[in-house]
């Protein structure tokens, strides 16, 4: 009946003894994953993942503050292990969705700067046929810098697009498109103008 109860002991003991040592390699592989899903840009691709995966690294912080200020015998970190394995899920799914978002964010880019450049072409189409003559110079000459400078806004979407910036290709191009469309609404609405008078 002695050994058994001292087994018993023994085991409890070497129980706590486990409970107590920190998940280092848990977390360590947690924090791998959260560095794998920033380099993945999940902030910027997937922030509500990214987020997520914020949170769960502020409660297993909080946790393993909360153990290591606890007296050394009393320790328990099998909350921190769970927290630490659900810190590396979000992480990985943070990672997951970028690489999701990013696809879809280039193959976005890439329809709008073609998009941006058919515009830009029919910007410069219409400049070519906008009303010429008294008191339209200064006019027509403010448009023609504006049409040239969406062109360059157009280089400098494709130069982020070609360095894997999606999201400011996509920015860039949008911009280049609503600067096509107003100097045709403007030209278009000039000719109105011209034909009314």
């Amino acid at each position: 009946m002695k050994r058994i109860r001292l087994t018993s002991i023994a085991v409890t003991a070497l129980t706590l003894a486990a409970c107590a040592q920190a998940p280092t390699a848990q977390i360590d592989a947690a924090k791998q994953a959260v560095d794998s899903a920033k380099a993945a840009q999940a902030p910027d691709y997937a922030p509500e993942s990214w987020n997520a995966t914020n949170d769960a690294q502020a409660k297993l912080d909080a946790e393993m503050k909360a153990q290591d200020d606890r007296w050394a015998p009393l320790r328990s970190y099998s909350k921190a292990q769970a927290l630490a394995a659900e810190l590396k899920d979000t992480a990985d799914r943070a990672s997951q969705d970028a690489a999701t978002a990013k696809d879809k964010a280039k193959t976005e880019a890439g329809t709008l700067i073609a998009q941006a450049r058919d515009e830009y072409g029919k910007a410069q189409t219409a400049l070519q046929s906008a009303p010429h003559g008294k008191g339209t110079e200064a006019d027509l000459a403010s448009l023609k810098s504006d049409t040239t400078s969406i062109d360059g806004t157009i280089q400098d979407a494709q130069k982020a697009f070609d360095s894997g910036d999606y999201i400011g290709a996509k920015t860039k191009a949008q911009s280049a498109i609503s600067s096509a469309q107003q100097i045709q609404k403007e030209i278009e609405t000039a000719k109105q103008q011209r034909h009314a008078a």
